[in-house]
């Protein structure tokens, strides 16, 4: 057999082609012993060889379909290409091709498919299971859980609908073999992904030392500003291209933004590209494959499963959250060349970013007991119904929502759920150890850039590396190197004016209530305001960070901040077929006198009339207290009203800071009952442009 797999190997990938050690091993375990077998082995190793030789030797011996449980989009359509290679029938199940489900699934379970490719929430998908699953599992070959770590929760990436995985495995007949495969995992998540997968699991570990990664880190925290000026630096002394990290999309945007106007082929790459550009992210990835482009400035959506063998630095604009994730990204680069830089800078607020997502990660004790609480009242209830009595986040209800489900707590019928009947509840302690060690992690992260000694080492030790850790040779540390770079003090001007000059940001209007508040009949009955725009994101650098200073202070804005919001607005009206005749300010019975005087002096400034035609008829809780937007909208939906007689023609709409925009949606609305043909929003800043929660 192994005569017959290196023929097959070196037809694929040459006549050198030779495996690599434990790559036989495991598929020997999987083909000729149908272990369940986990395989930890660092990025670029050659994971999917392993499976995909796997499955051509299974189906030549008749065996069934391949079920590859893949987490991203883009690791699918990297696997589909590399598949076929290999001379193996690949399908792939997911949201981009609704057309093509009722085709595959009839050739699956005619076994006329190698290797699918499919998503643990699609293989869980009730329709699926109904129709196709309950074949399907006597037919399957080799199941694979490609990055196997999240299925742990102890993961950096866990997510929780990979623990419908443990159900399905055990749906499948004890003889098939079952593959995890992961790059990121230590020894917690080892054995927890190995009592997951099943009890005498084969678990396989290699080194995870990379010798072509030149590790570089940048100990002191450096602002914004001087981020930039580096990031130019660097683009002009590292050859070839590579992939700049950022933690947001609104930060991927700015980096991409500053590096083409300084010169730089750089793009934009994040979870939801294709709702602001007209590239897709197959576009941007197969730009930088054929290095048509010298970075994408990338959040986390690119980076299990992206493969360019040439690729020659990862760059970090901003900390990581812990050295796993860390070590993961990293890895997408050096994987064919002899070496890659890989530089961490980081700046003041980075780990507030990250303290956020810890905090975040898992719902509240309270939060879920209020969920099933609602949902035991109502017996079934819809998502809706739910945020009607719950003050949660969309996104955290479907954290709880998905939690429920997997433990079988909760049963999802249409889009209604109800309780089991099973008097359980969710493991809130290994919540809270889970929550404690990303702590621990994110100390770890700090000790990393504050590291003296080999930091391939350190990083080796973080991930529990099984082999002896050696020092690497080549890291800043190891040769004792220092940057020569130093920052020109006009260049960094240049860049903070940059950060304060940027482009304003779309305030998308609302356009229906939500369904179920009190005196609203029709949800489609909301009068929409004109889209609008605001001068940044309240939580950036640049504008962000002065109106962040101003607030706290309840100071008012200085002249830069209103002739900057002056600028963009001239910008704004010229755009406009029918601008706005005068300016109308948001008021506040908590902060009276900081948005009336914003809106006067760019009433001057502009040359409109000021009215001030909106009162505050009585005080609600704070905005930034109301989790989504049924909370929201209710909160002020009474609290507004539009008094004595109003200028003619459309109004300008004027406030500090915009979250959720149902205070600016509800105003709009009484603005318009009163006979204002346009309302157009204007905000200092914003805190979720995209208007979601």
């Amino acid at each position: 057999m192994r005569e017959k797999a290196e023929v097959l190997l070196k037809s694929v990938l040459g006549s050198e082609a030779y495996f690599r050690d434990g790559q036989w091993e495991a598929i020997e375990a999987l083909v000729k012993k149908r272990q369940r077998t986990l395989v930890v082995q660092r990025t670029g190793w050659g994971k999917s060889l392993v499976y995909f030789m796997a499955t051509r030797l299974l189906r030549e011996q008749g065996a069934g379909t391949t079920i590859l449980v893949s987490p991203l989009l883009s690791l699918m359509r990297n696997q589909i290409d590399a598949a076929r290679t290999w001379g193996l029938s690949a399908e792939t199940i997911n949201s981009t091709n609704p057309h093509d489900h009722a085709r595959i699934e009839s050739d699956l379970l005619a076994n006329k498919i190698d290797l699918l490719l499919i998503s643990p929430e699609r293989l869980a998908n009730d329709k699926f299971q109904q129709s196709v699953w309950p074949r399907l599992k006597q037919l399957t070959g080799l199941m694979v859980i490609d990055e196997a770590h999240c299925i742990s929760d102890w993961g950096h990436d866990f997510r929780p609908n990979y623990r419908r995985i443990m159900r399905i495995l055990d749906e499948i007949p004890a003889t098939t073999p079952v593959l995890g495969t992961t790059a990121t995992a230590n020894d917690r998540v080892v054995a927890d992904v190995g009592e997951i997968l099943g009890a005498g699991m084969n678990i396989q570990r290699g080194p995870l030392t990379r010798d072509s990664l030149r590790l570089y880190v940048y100990p002191e925290p450096m602002e914004a500003a001087e981020r930039l000026t580096l990031l130019s630096h660097l683009m002009k002394h590292i050859r070839g291209s590579g992939i700049i990290y950022c933690t947001t999309t609104r930060d991927c945007q700015q980096v991409a933004d500053w590096l083409q106007a300084e010169g730089f082929n750089a793009k934009a790459y994040y979870a939801d590209v294709e709702s602001n550009t007209e590239e897709t992210r197959v576009d941007l990835e197969n730009q930088l494959q054929n290095n048509q482009v010298k970075a994408l400035v990338a959040s986390v959506a690119l980076g299990m499963g992206f493969d360019k063998p040439d690729l020659h630095f990862v760059i970090h604009y901003q900390q990581p959250g812990n050295i796993i994730s860390y070590y993961q990204q990293i890895g997408r680069a050096g994987r064919g060349i002899d070496e890659a830089h890989i530089i961490l800078m980081h700046g003041p607020g980075d780990e507030d970013i990250q303290n956020y997502f810890i905090e975040t990660a898992f719902p509240r004790p309270e939060q879920v007991e209020e969920t099933v609480s609602a949902i035991d009242d109502l017996q079934t209830a819809t998502r809706s119904q739910i945020q009607q009595r719950v003050n949660i986040r969309y996104s955290t209800l479907e954290k709880i929502l998905t939690h429920l489900e997997v433990e079988d707590i909760i049963e999802k019928q249409g889009s209604t759920y109800q309780l089991c009947g099973q008097n359980r509840t969710l493991d809130y302690a290994r919540w809270g150890l889970v929550t404690q060690q990303r702590y621990d992690e994110l100390a770890q992260m700090r000790s990393y850039i504050q590291h003296d000694d080999c930091l391939m080492r350190f990083i080796a030790s973080a991930l529990d590396d099984p082999t002896p850790a050696k020092t690497c040779g080549r890291c800043k540390n190891c040769l004792h190197s220092q940057s020569k770079f130093q920052p020109d003090i006009s260049a960094v001007e240049a860049a903070r004016h940059f950060l304060r000059g940027g482009k304003p940001i779309t305030l998308e209007a609302r356009k229906r209530w939500p369904s179920g508040l009190p005196g609203i009949v029709k949800t489609t009955s909301l009068r929409p305001n004109e889209p609008g725009i605001a001068l940044c994101q309240y939580y950036e650098s640049g504008w962000g960070e002065q109106v962040r200073q101003a607030r706290m202070a309840s100071a008012p804005y200085s002249d830069d901040v209103i002739a900057a919001a002056v600028t963009i607005l001239r910008d704004y009206l010229r755009g406009l077929k029918v601008p706005p005749t005068w300016i109308a300010p948001v008021p506040s019975l908590r902060r009276p006198q900081p948005v009336p005087q914003l809106a006067q002096r760019l009433a001057q400034a502009l040359r409109l009339e000021y009215c001030p035609a909106v009162t505050h008829v009585q005080q609600h809780l704070a905005q930034g207290t109301m989790r989504n937007s049924y909370q929201q909208a209710q909160n002020v939906l009474d609290a507004f009203a539009v008094d004595g007689p109003l200028p003619k023609g459309p109004v300008l709409l004027v406030d500090d800071l915009a979250d959720s925009k149902w205070t600016l949606t509800v105003i709009g609305d009484l603005l318009q009952q009163r006979g204002v043909a346009r309302v157009y929003p204007f905000v200092l800043a914003s805190v979720n442009a995209s208007g979601g929660d």
